[in-house]
């Protein structure tokens, strides 16, 4: 059976390197592609994106090797960056279409509220850390310490807010006919009818899978996560 491909992208400040021990867990049957936005990772040469747009516009060169069905794992950021990109694919009937979002780690669209107002990309650095902490996200000590660090964390999370932004602003009622697996962590701070609301951007069917810890619960819970994406897709592939 030909592989099935999985887009990975990555949270607010993050990259693909996150994805790296997911990557590796995952079965054969499997194939991942752990996407970078420009500006990080691998593309830490080029400018940073920040409209969703943008954003989609990148990862649709990204997945041009894709020509059929393929899934989306979206982690916070990534899970709005994901539903975007499965709605454009099935807008312009292009060939490769996205069958499962699982979109983990966020709000639905409906109900989500950014920790901030105005535009993040005027915030300062003070600033852009403070909302990053209020959103359930975290820097090292390490990143804080270090000016270099510091001022292009600072840089990558403005960016980041602001696709979020862009996204909730235009976007959060998009619809897209892929099934969505929600996955969150029990102590992360969305209510039970913030992750529900999931199920009103798409025509497909909806569930949600619950796992111990915060926002990245993912670096603690890897063999369960993998049983979970390998038990859907193969669900749903038969």
């Amino acid at each position: 059976m030909k592989p099935h491909p999985l887009v990975l992208l990555h949270h607010a400040g993050g990259s693909a390197a996150y994805f790296e021990p997911l990557v590796k867990a995952l079965p054969p049957e499997i194939q991942p592609l752990a996407a970078d936005l420009p500006g990080r990772g691998r593309r830490w040469r080029e400018t940073s994106v920040t409209t969703i747009d943008e954003a989609v516009d990148s990862l649709t060169d990204t997945i041009s090797s894709i020509d059929g069905p393929f899934s989306v794992f979206g982690h916070s950021l990534g899970a709005y960056v994901g539903l975007a990109l499965a709605a454009r694919l099935e807008e312009t009937g292009a060939p490769r279409h996205c069958t499962t979002l699982f979109a983990s780690a966020n709000s639905g669209p409906r109900g989500a509220a950014l920790p901030f107002e105005g535009s993040p990309l005027s915030t300062t650095d003070e600033e852009i850390f403070e909302i990053t902490t209020k959103s359930g996200g975290g820097l090292s000590q390490q990143i804080l310490d270090h000016p270099q660090l510091r001022r292009r964390t600072a840089d990558l999370l403005r960016a980041d807010f602001s696709i979020s932004q862009s996204f909730l602003s235009k976007q959060r009622r998009t619809v897209t006919e892929a099934d969505i697996v929600v996955c969150y962590g029990t102590d992360d701070m969305f209510t039970a009818d913030q992750i529900d609301q999931w199920r009103l951007n798409t025509t497909g069917s909806t569930e949600a899978r619950a796992f111990p810890g915060g926002h990245f619960y993912i670096e603690q819970n890897i063999p369960e996560l993998v049983e979970t994406i390998a038990s859907c897709l193969y669900a749903r592939a038969t």
